[in-house]
């Protein structure tokens, strides 16, 4: 991804595999990097899931930098329809340092 472009993962209908790819690739590339993974509907679980399986099997000091919960109003064939969506920016901690908690519904 080049200088200055917001790192992004829109997680969506493919396996959980393919976004925990393209996440591991974001951070093979650039170490210091936030990434915002931005799901709604039913691909919030597989976002979580996708953030967990990254920092259980590659990643231990990966951590949630910021939360975000809300509704987003989407277009359909039966109209506008209000569908929860979340952004989770995460980052990788320094090797050996553990992260600040921030209290919960603070953003850094």
């Amino acid at each position: 991804m080049s200088q200055g472009q917001e790192n992004v993962v829109l997680i969506g209908k493919k396996p959980v595999v393919n976004y925990m790819l393209a996440l591991i690739e974001v951070f093979n590339s650039s170490p210091s990097a936030e990434v915002k993974v931005k799901a709604r509907g039913k691909a919030i679980c597989k976002a979580v899931d996708v953030i967990s399986a990254v920092k259980a099997r590659y990643f231990t000091n990966l951590y949630v930098k910021s939360f975000s919960a809300d509704y987003e109003e989407v277009d359909t064939d039966k109209g506008k329809v209000k569908l929860p969506a979340v952004e989770i920016t995460v980052a990788l901690a320094p090797q050996g340092s553990q992260p600040t908690p921030q209290p919960a519904g603070q953003t850094s």
